[in-house]
């Protein structure tokens, strides 16, 4: 019976200092701080307590590859924004590699490339491209790169451009007629659309494709993670992992970029 007493009294050691060394581990294993927007679908949303949506699973899987876990710090865009400059986040998804931004941040390789599109009211029979546009007013959500992109297309300057802080505000500005037209990534416009069941529709050819990856700030621990996050992703490309994360949410593959190679 003693002898039997001191296998139980072992065992349940053993699976004590098993469970200190497995919080030990927890407790020790690194953090990576990724600025998202809560309602930003297809790229992250809130599902209960969890964080999902196409960029956070593809976050999710460099966290895993790099042994960091992930500390979700959630706002509006221009908070994420504000967040990435400051430091209080070390990265943001679905923020479009320029040469603007690259005087302040240093990017990562890219894990896909975004397109941009217009959107209009589903009642709205006179639009149906950029070249529709002149003399119009299109709306950008404030922080998006996407205001940019479309007056590259836009020399001349014909097109009334205007800026809200949130999308849900551009959306019913479109869908009542107080714009013409939405420009935002075509991802973003009709995975919005049919998530919420906007009164919206999408026309026209896509324009202005930019490749898109992780930012970091220039300061030793931005160095570290790009090193890291540089590496993570080509593997995560090399076997086919990002194809898979694209496909699954858009039935295509995002993570490589639709324009000619330049020779």
């Amino acid at each position: 019976m003693k002898g039997y007493k001191f296998v139980l009294i072992a065992g349940a050691l053993a699976l004590l200092s098993g469970c200190d060394n497995a919080a030990d581990k927890s407790a020790e294993q690194p953090v990576l701080r990724v600025g998202a927007t809560p309602d930003g679908y297809p790229h992250y949303f809130k599902q209960g307590n969890e964080i999902k949506g196409f960029s956070a699973e593809i976050l999710q899987a460099v966290a895993e590859k790099i042994h960091y876990k992930i500390e979700w710090v959630t706002s509006d865009w221009v908070g994420v924004l504000g967040s990435l400059e400051t430091g209080k986040v070390d990265t943001v998804g679905n923020f479009a590699d320029t040469p603007e931004r690259r005087k302040k941040y240093d990017y990562s390789v890219p894990y896909y490339y975004s397109a941009a599109a217009l959107a209009v009211s589903v009642n709205n029979n006179s639009i149906h491209g950029l070249s529709d546009m002149a003399g119009k007013t299109v709306a950008a959500e404030l922080g998006s790169n996407y205001a940019k992109v479309l007056k590259e297309f836009d020399p001349e300057n014909k097109i009334k451009l205007v800026t809200f802080e949130g999308s849900d505000v551009v959306f019913n500005s479109v869908a009542q007629g107080k714009v013409d037209a939405f420009v935002s990534g075509q991802v973003i416009l009709l995975g919005q659309i049919k998530h919420k069941n906007l009164p919206l529709k999408v026309v026209g050819e896509t324009f202005g494709e930019k490749q898109v990856a992780l930012p970091f700030r220039k300061d030793a621990r931005g160095e570290e993670l790009k090193a890291k996050v540089d590496k993570a992703l080509t593997e995560l490309r090399a076997d086919g992992t990002l194809k898979k994360i694209s496909e699954k949410w858009f039935d295509t593959d995002l993570t490589v970029s639709t324009q000619p190679a330049k020779g």
